[in-house]
């Protein structure tokens, strides 16, 4: 019993040293953030027990040397004075910041009766001033992009997007100035549609050109159904519709015969005398009976579709010439199945069953194929222009 308790202390004692161990190698690896993070986890859960107070030292030795390093760092990238400097400079004096709250919070820190004190620094002022340049930096790269050409503008639309994430309020017009680069860096594509059927009316197309492409990959370009004249456009899609053809109704029928071999009843088993054969405790011995059973199954199947033929121009507009031209159609399709059966329901396979409880449906009218045949178009449009490079 007692190697079993001394075993247990054993254990104990090994956990709890693995945490201090772990913050320890990190800092000895000079990886002082990491350390620190991992001290004050366990101190934040619980800094009152034995082991986490052990974490105590550890902390104040990471949380040191990473201002220190911190310190040293943004003295080097001061020299450097580029934009991603200015930048880490911003990010290392707010973790700097952030690692004297988590640490005053705990306060105060008690090892071995004695209380460990850190040392702590107000860096308001070098947080407001690195947020100053940081942002004068985003705000002037940005004015000089936006003098360029379109490639330039999106480079200044990232910048004034970081902008107006890290500093909203820099300047008033941050939000025109980033309107105005995505619009400068973007292309501009208008699409048409030349409906030649009159089969097809306009209430079915009412939205047909509006483009919905903020799934597309490519963030600069803007698709617009109606033509704006202050804006000066770099292509032009025109979808025609050229025509619409119909499979009438029709129901195909199909006759499946069915036969299974089913038990009827049972009867006795005779001996070769005739006579009744009995089990081991002289009970008459009873065999099942069996016949085979047929059924026939009518499978009727429904069908009715449309199609619309019709072809997508892209234009440059830019060089007035045409870029590709692509046929494409739009189909809808009615297809339904339901079934009924004669004679013995047994023969029937279960794979019919779900058919044989459908029941027969009106066909849709031919208003709602020329709808689901537009929309068909449109999703296949969609897909097209989604893999331009415009």
């Amino acid at each position: 019993m007692k190697k079993l308790i001394i075993l247990l202390l054993t254990s104990v004692v090994l956990v709890a040293c693995g945490g201090t161990q772990k913050a320890t190698n990190l800092i000895s690896t000079g990886n002082y953030v990491n350390a620190f993070n991992v001290s004050i986890q366990k101190l934040t859960k619980d800094k009152s027990s034995k082991s986490s107070q052990k974490h105590i030292p550890v902390l104040k030795e990471a949380y040191t040397k990473a201002a220190e390093t911190d310190l040293r760092e943004i003295t080097n990238l001061k020299n450097t004075n580029t934009p991603e400097a200015l930048k880490k400079i911003y990010g290392k004096y707010l973790n700097l910041d952030l690692r004297q709250d988590e640490v005053r919070v705990l306060q105060p820190l008690y090892t071995e009766g004695n209380e460990v004190s850190f040392l702590f620094d107000d860096y308001t002022k070098k947080i407001s001033t690195a947020k100053e340049n940081y942002s004068a930096s985003l705000y002037n790269m940005a004015m000089k992009e936006l003098k360029g050409d379109k490639l330039s503008a999106r480079k200044a639309y990232k910048h004034l997007e970081e902008l107006i994430y890290t500093n909203p309020t820099y300047k008033s017009n941050l939000t025109k100035l980033s309107e105005n680069a995505k619009d400068k860096g973007s292309s501009f594509v208008l699409v048409l549609l030349k409906n030649n059927l009159n089969a097809v009316s306009k209430d079915s197309v009412s939205d047909f050109t509006k483009i919905n492409s903020g799934n597309f990959e490519n963030q600069w370009v803007q698709y617009h159904h109606k033509k704006e004249y202050k804006i000066k456009y770099d292509y032009q899609v025109t979808v025609q519709f050229n025509k619409l053809t119909f499979v009438p109704e029709k129901t195909n029928q199909e006759t499946i015969p069915q036969e299974a071999k089913v038990q009827d009843g049972w009867q006795y088993q005779l001996d070769a005398g005739g006579n009744v054969m009995k089990d081991d405790k002289g009970n008459d011995i009873k065999i099942a009976k069996y016949k085979v059973v047929k059924a026939e199954i009518a499978l009727f199947q429904q069908n009715k579709s449309s199609k619309l033929d019709g072809i997508v121009l892209i234009k440059n507009l830019k060089t007035n010439k045409q870029v590709s031209d692509n046929p494409m159609f739009g189909e809808a399709k009615f297809q339904h199945v339901y079934g009924k059966y004669k004679g013995d329901q047994r023969a029937v396979e279960q794979k019919y069953y779900d058919v044989l409880k459908a029941k027969e449906l009106a066909y849709p009218q031919d208003y709602e194929f020329v709808k689901y045949s537009v929309s068909n178009f449109k999703q296949k449009v969609t897909v097209l222009l989604s893999q331009q490079e415009f």
